[in-house]
């Protein structure tokens, strides 16, 4: 009974390569079951698309030289410049976080605003509701980074122990 189920579920899964369609072509080709693998876990689990046409490779990014210590309390603290080369551990990181810095837009002149929005109270310089949706994906992509730097810290941490 369960070799007639998986071959009657392998049938479903093969049927539409070869079935065609109303326009001549097949239902499904191998194409529509290609998996997109992010970047970052190409490295970790190697290249599941093998033969697939992949992105251009990521450039490298030089090493950058941190050091690394632990205080008194126990906690872990890293910089570029070590408090005493005595207790501080040279650390060497090829993934780098740069994080272009936020630059506010500069404020509109009270001249063209009505005297509307001020009886409103909307003060001036107050961003557009897109400029919101824009501030709030680039704070979640910001949040997301400073997640991911703090997981490589803690296994660079992990790893010294």
């Amino acid at each position: 009974m369960i070799k007639l189920m998986v071959g009657v579920v392998i049938i479903a899964c093969i049927a539409p390569l070869f079935i065609k369609g109303s326009n001549g072509e097949p239902l499904m080709t191998l194409d529509d079951w290609k998996i997109d693998v992010p970047v970052q876990l190409k490295g970790l689990v190697g290249n599941l698309t093998s033969g697939v046409k992949m992105p251009p490779p990521v450039q490298e990014q030089p090493t950058t030289l941190v050091y690394k210590w632990q205080d008194d309390e126990e906690q872990w603290h890293f910089s570029n410049a070590p408090p005493n080369l005595e207790i501080a551990e040279e650390v060497e990181i090829s993934d780098v976080n740069l994080i272009e810095a936020y630059v506010p837009p500069v404020p509109r002149s009270d001249a063209g605003e009505s005297a509307d929005s001020e009886s409103m109270g909307v003060p001036s310089g107050m961003p557009e509701p897109e400029q919101f949706q824009k501030m709030k994906a680039t704070i979640e992509q910001f949040q997301q980074t400073i997640d991911q730097k703090k997981e490589a810290l803690d296994s660079l941490s992990a790893q010294q122990h």
